[in-house]
């Protein structure tokens, strides 16, 4: 599996559906925590996988407090 797609499945694992798409960026969205993310669509690489997931992990903790 390539890394874009990993970054797509843990959107979607985590709540996060398409909104719409771009000629450059993705646009994915969590109704219930209120967040958006962009997800690259070009030159996809670890580091914006690694961002993905910071991105991810900082909504859950605001949307905890």
């Amino acid at each position: 599996m390539n890394i874009r797609r990993k970054a797509v499945k843990l959107l979607k694992d985590n709540g996060y559906t398409l909104k719409r798409n771009g000629a450059n960026h993705d646009v994915y969205f969590n109704a219930s925590l209120g967040a958006m993310i962009t997800l690259k669509r070009h030159d996809f690489d670890d580091s914006d996988l690694r961002y993905i997931k910071k991105e991810i992990d900082s909504y859950k903790k605001a949307g905890e407090e």
